[in-house]
Order: structure tokens, then C-alpha cells, then sequence
């Protein structure tokens, strides 16, 4: 009798739950979110790189050929270490015709000490006053003369040896760094011509250099967040290197005129490849980061300006927000799931995850979530 008296407990069990499921079956209680109260920024996103702040081009005073490289990218270097060394190589033409500039001005200038001996002569002996016409036209001429025998000279030097002084200026073969600083880039080597500064072509761009201390965010924003982006507001910067720092600084620059518009005006644009159709760029100085931390130049990156921030707010997900038209509203559960309330509301700033409730909702209240979008850890 027990085991029957079981075995009909069991089959009563095995009824009744699947009574229970055929009739409670589809029946999922639809998931909410609650209206909650908190602090909020909205943040404008720009995409970038890093870069210094200032980087300079190194280039040679004299035409030739690199003889010798003292440094390489990389390394880093004082004001006045020497980095290069070019060889003069002039045409036979160059050689020639500064040869006989020296010759033409140093029989110029003979001729002229010699008419200006005669009137000192002249003078002494009383025949001329010392304010004669003549003779300051021609200590004049004399002057002259021997500077441009100078000036020859000096252009000689520089064709045979590669160095020389003019107005007391070194201008050598040896070219030297500028600041203190790295070089980025080394764009010759050994053999390579060279054209000088005053050069009728383009002169040769022979190291970039940096000062790696001083560095900045560069990127383009979006022209929805350009016009609420201004100086000075504070931006937070992530490496795409280093994802797990968080680099601060300020808004030093933005643009007013879009990339794209620079580029149609035959400007040069390193962000032409940007994901924005129209970008103004922005520049982020001030950054403040760990000693420990290296960032080199070129490292990509992401930018967040904090353009709006609203504290002690009512906040939702943005993903709870319907759109009907330019209206805005949420959906409120009701005793028909199958149709819910809808409650038209106002909003405020985003930050792309929550958006700020300004209006048709209390603290607390409870809205339909989106089924598709659920979490687990919603409420």
C-alpha cells in the first residue's frame, strides 16, 4: 500500500507541474529599470595622436653631399652637438666662377688704394684739401671694394673647404642641433645630396627633433561637439597603447575652419583618414601623466572633453528612451503587458551610457527596459 500511496503522491506532482507550465507558459516577467538620482558629464570625443608640442626640421647652410653622421633617430642631444657633416661638392662652373670673382675684387680694390694713396699724397703735400670731392668719393670706393673682396673670399671657403665666417657668424659644413631635444627622424645617409637653406629649390630636410617633455594631444572633433567645445576645459586622454592609463590636460586650440575644408583649399591634413566626415581639430596641451610612464610621438589616442556636467539629477539608461517624432518618452508597466504606458518626458545631457531626466518622472519610478537590451543587473 506505501509504495502505491507514493507512486500516486509522484504522478499527482507530475500534474500538477505540468498544469502549471501549460497555463503560465510565455508569461516572463518583463524586465524594468528604475529612476535613479546621481551626477553626470557629458563629453565631446575626439580622435588623435600624440605629438610634441614643438618640433623643429634641421637643415644645412651649405650645398653638397653628407660625409659623415654623428647621431641617429632616437637619441638624444644638446644644443650645438654636432649631427652631420657635409662635403661641399660645387660644379667645375661654381669653382671657376667664384675663382674669378677673388681675382676681379682684389684687382678692384688694388686700383682703388692706389688712386686713394695718390690723393693722401696729394694732400699731404697740400695740393688737395681733405674735403675734396674727389678724394672721399674715393676712400669710398675703397671701402667697397674691399668688402666685396671679402664677401668673394668668404664665397670661395665655403665652395673649397665648407666653412667660413660672415659678419662674424660661423657657417659651417658641420651641421649642429639647435635645441635640446630627441631626434624623431633621420631623412640621409652617407652619399645623399644636399641643398642648403638659400638654395633656389627646396632645401633638404636633413633630422626632426623634439622636445619629448613637452607633448600634446591633436585630433579632430566632431562639428556637432566643436561649437560646445571651448579653451581651457578639462579633458581626459586614453592611449590606444596603454587603455588602462588615463592622461588629464587641458583645451589649448580648436579650429575654426573644418579639415575638410583645408583640404579643399589644398592644405595639408595628417587626419584625412578620420572616421568624421567634417572634423575641426583640437589641440589638448598641459598633459599630465605618470614619470614613469613613456609616450612616443605618433602614439594613437582618444580624447573626452568634458563639455556639461549636472549633479544631483534624475538619470535613466539611454537605452530605455523612445523616439516618436521629436518627442521623447519611456514606457511604464501596466496591468495588460501587452500594452504599456507611455510617458512623455524631457532630457537633459548624456554621457552616452545614462541621459538626465529633467521632466515626467519621479525618483523611483520604473520603466519597461528594452527586452533586447536587458541586463542581468538591472533592477
Amino acid at each position: 500500500m506505501k509504495k502505491w500511496f507514493v507512486l500516486g503522491i509522484i504522478f499527482f506532482l507530475v500534474i500538477a507541474i505540468g498544469w502549471f507550465a501549460y497555463f503560465h507558459r510565455g508569461q516572463v516577467e518583463t524586465p524594468t529599470v528604475s529612476v535613479t538620482k546621481g551626477t553626470i558629464v557629458e563629453y565631446a570625443e575626439a580622435v588623435g595622436y600624440i605629438k610634441p608640442r614643438h618640433a623643429i626640421t634641421i637643415k644645412s647652410q651649405v650645398d653638397g653631399t653628407i660625409e659623415e653622421i654623428y647621431h641617429y633617430e632616437g637619441e638624444y642631444v644638446t644644443l650645438g652637438t654636432p649631427l652631420v657633416k657635409v662635403k661641399p661638392t660645387p660644379t667645375p662652373a661654381d669653382y671657376a666662377a667664384a675663382h674669378q670673382q677673388v681675382d676681379e675684387s682684389k684687382a678692384v680694390e688694388e686700383a682703388e688704394r692706389i688712386n686713394l694713396e695718390r690723393l693722401k699724397s696729394e694732400i699731404k703735400q697740400g695740393l688737395v684739401n681733405k674735403t675734396y670731392v674727389d678724394y672721399t668719393n674715393t676712400k669710398r670706393n675703397y671701402e667697397a671694394a674691399k668688402t666685396k673682396r671679402i664677401l668673394a673670399e668668404q664665397k670661395l671657403a665655403l665652395l673649397d673647404v665648407g666653412k667660413t665666417n660672415v659678419a662674424g657668424k660661423p657657417i659651417a659644413n658641420i651641421v649642429t642641433s639647435p635645441i635640446d631635444g630627441y631626434i624623431l627622424n633621420r631623412n640621409i645617409n652617407v652619399g645623399d645630396p644636399v641643398l642648403s637653406i638659400g638654395s633656389y629649390q627646396s632645401s633638404t630636410i636633413l633630422f626632426s627633433a623634439a622636445d619629448m617633455k613637452d607633448l600634446m594631444f591633436e585630433g579632430l572633433v566632431d562639428e556637432m561637439d566643436a561649437v560646445k567645445v571651448k579653451e581651457k576645459m578639462p579633458a581626459r586622454i586614453k592611449v590606444g597603447t596603454m587603455p588602462d592609463e588615463m592622461i588629464m590636460g587641458t583645451v589649448n586650440k580648436v579650429s575654426l575652419q573644418s579639415e575638410k575644408e583645408n583640404m579643399s583649399q589644398g592644405g595639408q591634413n595628417s587626419n584625412i583618414n578620420a572616421p568624421f566626415n567634417v572634423g575641426f581639430k583640437i589641440q589638448i596641451t598641459n598633459l599630465k601623466f605618470p614619470t614613469n610612464l613613456i609616450l612616443r610621438s605618433g602614439y594613437s589616442a582618444t580624447a573626452e572633453v568634458a563639455i556639461g556636467k549636472a549633479e544631483n539629477v534624475l538619470l535613466l539608461p539611454a537605452r530605455v528612451i523612445r523616439f516618436k517624432g521629436d518627442d521623447q518618452y519611456v514606457l511604464l508597466p501596466a496591468v495588460n503587458k501587452n500594452k504599456p504606458q507611455e510617458r512623455l518626458i524631457k532630457t537633459g545631457i548624456a554621457d552616452g551610457v545614462r541621459v538626465e531626466i529633467k521632466s515626467g518622472l519621479q525618483l523611483g519610478d520604473r520603466v519597461l527596459d528594452q527586452p533586447e537590451k536587458a541586463t542581468t543587473d538591472d533592477d
